[in-house]
């Protein structure tokens, strides 16, 4: 059996060049959890795993490329970030660790001397990480930009600051209802905040940026990814029209990224579900719908069970129709497509597990996935098991919130919040991503939140709610193998196994064995997508 799949691969490769890697330790990371002293690779696949002397004494004629302190693992696959998105931030103002209200204003009078922009757009700010942990208010931005609109988003994108003179330009209606949203008033008058659907309807109208600039923006992006040592991204919500450009980019050969891309609710959407079906050319693969049931817990849209302990009589927002919501799920059961819902709040989790589960009796396997599971009723966890669903959850939101989130939900509720432990033990898997541009693109980051409960940079001492940690074992395979999974991609990727992209990635540190300390060291040398080298340190 062995020596015909050998050959089967070696014959359908015949004519390309092989190349063996071999490296300090291999990590397949397959269901077994293999290691490996060596890897071939021919084109763009993998055609062996396993001993260096017996890739050498098949493959005779084969490049060596040794990593002589280096350490080989599948590329690495964010699970859920916002990718365009990011990119187009790095041609705004970027707020991220500003300390108050101040120091944004200061931050944007520095990118309005350098950008002269008809709009101010800038993303990043974060009350929670300002003295007074209070939301900005509209007054500071009318005195220093009377004249110039201004919208920037909160860290989370689920609330936005804006100026008069936005409101002006856009002519908004301030006391128009927003289902599943809200123009934020104090004592009658506009605070200049909005929160979740408020945004989008704000977000909508304003001015694009010019392809010219957004192509620049998401060459610099890539570059980041791939110093990051990610060859996969998840688009965790895009319209069509922003599928179609980044497919055109890649099939241009200006993007080697790959993407498996979720499509934002919406008309639009569901007719392309209805017309295109289900794509996949491997570089573009297009098989889920996104939807929002619930906000952030930092802009306290999360929707909870009861009350948020700073803000009595509040629960946070529903964002989506239940009834239609299900209706739409039936729709893309039906036609096989995957379904990930926004769901941070308990109240909002339970809603979606239950509704899942409406659906699941008669359609098992559709890897539908829940996007955050942030804070859980204990009670529900089981349910993630019971219907096959997938927690894709990002490790990192759990040492940031960490400061503040106990007096924003409640001590006692901190018990289903950041859970991933118990995810893992009722799911059997996890898929584990960044959410970036919330959080930092890294995954050395996620693994580190992941399995030792504090942040990179040190500001925690000590780790927070260290029994929700995963194991070092659990953290690699939600970034390889088990992402791959909930792609329905784990044939292709995922595990640096026989037929599989030769995506890889090269670090100079041991993720299973290295010490706390060493951990904060690892850094990325190398990174391959279908056998070409996209960076190299």
């Amino acid at each position: 059996m062995l020596m015909c799949w050998l050959f089967t691969g070696s014959s359908l490769l015949k004519g390309q060049s092989e190349i063996i890697y071999s490296a300090k330790k291999i990590y397949v990371s397959d269901t077994a959890f293999n290691t490996a002293e060596a890897m071939v690779c021919s084109g763009d696949k993998i055609i062996f795993t396993g001993p260096l002397e017996l890739a050498k004494a098949l493959y005779p004629g084969a490049t060596h490329q040794h990593f002589k302190n280096g350490y080989l693992y599948p590329g690495f696959i964010d699970a859920h970030c916002h990718f365009l998105a990011w990119c187009k931030g790095l041609k705004e103002a970027d707020l991220v660790g500003t300390k108050s209200e101040k120091a944004v204003i200061k931050q944007l009078k520095t990118f309005a001397k350098k950008n002269q922009r008809s709009w101010i757009v800038g993303r990043g700010w974060d009350q929670n990480d300002w003295k007074t942990r209070q939301f900005p208010n509209q007054k500071q931005l009318d005195i220093a930009f009377p004249n110039t609109p201004v919208f920037l988003k909160r860290i989370d994108g689920h609330a936005a600051w804006i100026n008069s003179a936005a409101v002006k330009a856009l002519k908004l209606d301030l006391n128009q209802q927003v289902s599943g949203g809200e123009f934020v008033f104090e004592n009658g008058k506009f605070t200049g905040i909005l929160i979740d659907n408020a945004v989008d309807l704000v977000a909508g109208k304003i001015p694009a940026l010019p392809e010219t600039e957004q192509n620049d923006a998401v060459a610099t992006g890539a570059k980041k990814c791939y110093q990051a040592g990610l060859t996969t991204i998840d688009e965790a919500g895009l319209n069509v029209s922003d599928i179609q450009y980044l497919d055109r980019l890649q099939q241009q050969g200006k993007l080697d990224l790959r993407i498996y891309a979720m499509l934002s609710a919406s008309p639009g959407s569901f007719a392309y579900v209805s017309e295109k079906g289900l794509n996949n050319n491997g570089k573009m693969h297009v098989g889920a719908v996104k939807f929002y049931l619930d906000g952030a817990l930092g802009s306290r849209g999360a929707l909870m069970k009861k009350d948020y302990c700073d803000r009595l009589g509040h629960k946070g927002l529903l964002l989506n129709n239940m009834k239609e919501f299900e209706t739409y799920c039936y729709f893309l059961a039906q036609r096989s497509w995957q379904v990930c819902v926004h769901a941070i709040g308990d109240s909002a989790n339970g809603l979606a597990l239950r509704s899942f589960g409406k659906l699941f009796a008669n359609n098992e396997g559709l890897r539908w996935r829940i996007e955050h599971a942030q804070v859980v009723d204990p009670k529900d966890f089981k349910l993630f098991g019971k219907y096959g669903i997938i927690p894709s959850v990002q490790p990192t939101h759990a040492t940031s919130d960490a400061p503040w989130v106990a007096s924003r939900i409640c001590e006692y509720r901190l018990e289903g919040a950041y859970q991933y432990a118990t995810l893992y033990n009722s799911a059997g898997l996890l898929a584990l991503g960044t959410d970036f541009p919330v959080e930092d693109i890294s995954p050395i980051k996620t693994f580190y939140s992941a399995v030792i409960r504090k942040d990179l940079e040190g500001k925690h001492k000590a780790p927070f709610r260290p029994e929700g940690a995963l194991t070092r074992k659990q953290a690699l395979l939600g970034m390889t193998f088990w992402a791959a999974y909930a792609n329905a991609e784990e044939n292709d990727k995922g595990s640096l196994e026989a037929g599989k992209f030769a995506d890889f990635v090269v670090l100079n540190t041991d993720l299973i064995t290295a010490s706390e300390k060493a951990l904060k060291k690892a850094a990325v040398t190398h990174t391959c997508i279908g056998g070409k080298f996209v960076y190299s340190k």
